[in-house]
C-alpha cells in the first residue's frame, strides 16, 4: 500500500475509487521501524563508522513503497538518488566526504537577471548553494566532509536541497528566457478530466473571492476579519484540493506569508494585497496551469509535527468567532470559519494521521461536486441536503482503520448537526476537537 493510500485510504473504503494525491507530502508519518534506523545511524556515526551511518539514515529516508530513495553500495562508496517533487537528486559518499546535487534547468540563453538572482538566493541558504555546472545546467550543490556531517546536519541539508531546487525549477523558467526544464522523467501526467476540474474549479473558487470581497453583503473595511477567514478559507483549499506545483503553488505560499508577516499593515490591506495576487491568479491561462500539475514522489516534508492538543488550542481560539456571523446572517462568512480551520491546519500542521484523514473527509462532503467531477462516487448528499447515514458511516469507517494504532479514537457522529451545512460544519469541527488521539503502547 502507497504512503497516499496509508494516509487517505486505499482505493476503496467500501467500493473502487480514483487515486488521487492531495495535499502537502509530510515525512512525519514513520514507522517505528524507521525511527529505530534513525537511532542506529546516529549511534553509527558518533562511533565513526561513517559508511554504515549513511546507509541507515538513508533506510530512514526511504517510505516503504513509494521508492523515493535508492541507494548503491559500492563497499567504499555509496551513491544515491532521492526524488522530491519535480526534481531528482543524484550523489554519493566516499570515506572522506558527501556530495549532492540537483539539476534544476539548462541554460539555452544566458540572462544577467536570473544570474543575479542565484547570487541573491545563496544568501538564504544554510547548507546548499546554486551553481552552474560544465554543461551550463543551472543545478544545487551541497559538499561537506562525513566528520563533520552528523545525520542530523546531512538531514536539513538535504532537505533545504531537495525543496528549495523543487520550489524553483518551474518559477525560474517562467520568469526568464532561455531556460529549459531538465531531469523531470519520474514525473507522471494526471489525465485531462482532472487537468479540466481542477482548472474551472480554481477559476470559479477565485472569482467568489474576487466578488465577495468587491460586492458582498460584509463590509470590508469595517469588517476586515470575516473577509480574512473568506479569502484564506479559499487560498488553503484550493491548495489542498488542487495540488499544483511551481508558480500558483509559490502565489499561495506568498499570499500565506505576507498576511501572517507583521509589517505595520492592518488586516484590511492585507486583504487587499490578497485581492490584487488573486486578480493576477485569475489571469493564468489554462495552457500554463495544466503543466503544473503533474503527480510527484516526494522525500521531505515543508509541514511540521503537530500535536491533537495544539489543533485544539487552534479551534478554540477560533470557531466561536463564526457565531457573531451565524447571528448577523452572513452565511458564506460564517462557513468560512470552519474552513478556514480545516485549510490552515492541513497547509501548516503535520497531524495525527487519523485527524488527518477526518480533515480530507469534511472537504470531501463540503466540495462534494469537485469529487464527484473527478469520478469520486461518494453517497454524502441526498438531494440538495446531507445525507447522514453516508457520512456517518464514512466516518465509522476511519475509525475502524485505525483502531489498532490509536485505540480510542472513537469521533462522536451522534454529535454532529445535519439540519445545514452551516452547522453542520461547525459540529464536524468540534468532533475533531473531542477526539481521544492516544496511541496504543507497544
Amino acid at each position: 500500500m502507497s504512503i497516499l493510500a496509508k494516509i487517505f485510504g486505499s482505493r476503496s473504503d467500501n467500493e473502487l475509487q480514483p487515486t488521487i494525491g492531495f495535499g502537502r507530502y509530510s515525512d512525519s508519518y514513520k514507522t517505528d521501524e524507521k525511527y529505530d534506523y534513525w537511532d542506529k545511524a546516529v549511534e553509527e556515526f558518533e562511533n565513526k563508522h561513517y559508511h554504515n551511518s549513511y546507509k541507515l539514515f538513508f533506510e530512514y529516508l526511504k517510505d516503504v513503497d513509494s521508492k523515493n530513495v535508492f541507494v548503491t553500495d559500492h563497499g567504499n562508496k555509496l551513491e544515491f538518488t532521492i526524488y522530491q517533487g519535480s526534481k531528482k537528486i543524484t550523489g554519493y559518499t566516499t570515506d572522506k566526504k558527501i556530495f549532492a546535487e540537483s539539476k534544476i534547468a539548462r541554460i539555452n540563453n544566458k540572462h544577467i537577471g536570473f544570474l543575479r538572482k542565484l547570487v541573491e538566493m545563496n544568501f538564504n541558504l544554510r547548507f546548499s548553494r546554486f551553481a552552474l555546472d560544465n554543461d551550463n545546467n543551472i543545478t544545487m550543490v551541497f559538499n561537506s566532509f562525513l566528520l563533520d556531517t552528523s545525520p542530523y546536519k546531512l538531514y536539513y541539508a538535504l532537505k533545504e536541497l531537495s525543496t528549495s531546487s523543487d520550489k524553483q525549477d518551474d518559477i525560474l523558467i517562467k520568469e526568464f528566457n532561455g531556460l529549459e526544464t531538465i531531469n523531470t522523467g519520474h514525473l507522471r501526467a494526471i489525465d485531462e478530466n482532472e487537468k479540466d476540474v481542477k482548472y474551472r474549479f480554481l477559476i470559479s473558487e477565485i472569482e467568489d473571492s474576487i466578488k465577495e470581497f468587491e460586492e458582498g453583503k460584509l463590509n470590508p473595511i469595517n469588517f476586515p476579519g470575516g473577509i480574512s477567514y473568506f479569502l484564506l478559507a479559499k487560498i488553503y483549499k484550493l491548495d489542498y484540493l488542487l495540488k499544483p506545483e511551481g508558480e500558483t503553488m509559490g502565489m499561495f505560499e506568498k499570499i500565506h506569508m505576507d498576511f501572517f508577516t507583521k509589517n505595520g499593515d492592518g488586516p484590511h490591506e492585507k486583504n487587499k494585497q490578497i485581492l490584487k495576487d488573486l486578480k493576477k491568479l485569475s489571469k493564468t491561462q489554462k495552457e500554463y496551469f495544466d503543466k503544473e500539475l503533474y503527480e510527484v514522489l516526494s522525500t521531505f516534508g515543508v509541514t511540521a509535527p503537530t500535536s491533537h492538543r495544539q489543533y485544539v488550542a487552534f479551534v478554540d481560539n477560533e470557531l466561536q468567532k463564526m457565531d457573531w456571523y451565524i447571528e448577523n446572517n452572513y452565511p458564506k462568512i460564517a462557513r468560512a470559519v470552519p474552513d478556514y480551520i480545516v485549510g490552515y491546519s492541513l497547509f501548516n500542521y503535520a497531524l495525527p494521521v487519523p485527524l488527518k484523514k477526518l480533515l480530507h473527509t469534511y472537504y470531501e462532503i463540503i466540495e462534494n461536486d469537485l469529487f464527484t467531477q473527478l469520478k469520486y462516487n461518494f453517497k454524502h448528499r441526498k438531494g440538495q441536503g446531507l445525507n447522514p447515514q453516508a457520512i456517518k458511516k464514512r466516518i465509522q469507517s476511519i475509525s475502524k482503520k485505525y483502531e489498532h494504532d490509536y485505540p480510542y479514537f472513537s469521533p462522536n457522529v451522534r454529535s454532529l448537526n445535519f439540519s445545514n451545512e452551516i452547522m453542520f460544519s461547525k459540529s464536524f469541527i468540534k468532533m475533531t476537537r473531542e477526539l481521544n488521539l492516544s496511541k496504543s503502547s507497544r
